[in-house]
């Protein structure tokens, strides 16, 4: 995985993939921060939490989490940091749509805004997909297309004048 993250990061590939991995989890926070409700009522559904309490702190906490991902994904800032917690974040969520197609649970895979999409092997395919992307961001040096890297790059312009 790591070498193939090194032969990728002479492409634009590695921008592409933190450039599109930014838009999905903005994208899908969107209609989680509108209608938490919703989302609490998809949490509920896949049968993993037994406590309210924590679906709830879920359901508010969990789309802030992925804004911010996005956010900071799309402008590259804090690259290595954001991967991991997007890699995470993508690797439980794979795990509880395998949980629930194992189980027969026919259920609103809640991954995009508030549209009624049952979970199923796309729905897991394209988490796969997304977590492989993030994985490579993760292993990669971080493109020079990044916002991190400007400010580096500026830093080291006013040490050198000075």
């Amino acid at each position: 995985m790591v070498k193939l993250a090194e032969k990728l990061s002479r492409l634009p590939f590695l921008f592409l993939f933190r450039f599109i991995l930014g838009l999905v989890f903005l994208y899908a926070s969107l209609g989680k921060v509108l209608d938490p409700q919703t989302f609490a009522e998809n949490l509920l559904a896949y049968r993993i939490f037994s406590s309210a309490l924590v679906v709830r702190y879920l359901a508010v906490t969990l789309p802030w989490i992925e804004w911010f991902c996005g956010i900071f994904l799309i402008l590259g800032l804090f690259v290595r940091s954001v991967s991991i917690l997007a890699s995470g974040l993508l690797l439980a969520f794979g795990v509880a749509m395998s949980s629930a197609m194992i189980r027969g649970l026919e259920i609103n895979c809640g991954c995009f805004t508030n549209a009624h999409e049952v979970v199923s092997s796309f729905t897991l395919l394209r988490d796969s997909l997304f977590l492989v992307m993030s994985l490579v961001v993760l292993f990669s040096r971080v493109d020079s297309f990044t916002l991190q890297n400007f400010i580096a790059r500026k830093k080291q312009r006013s040490d050198v004048l000075e």
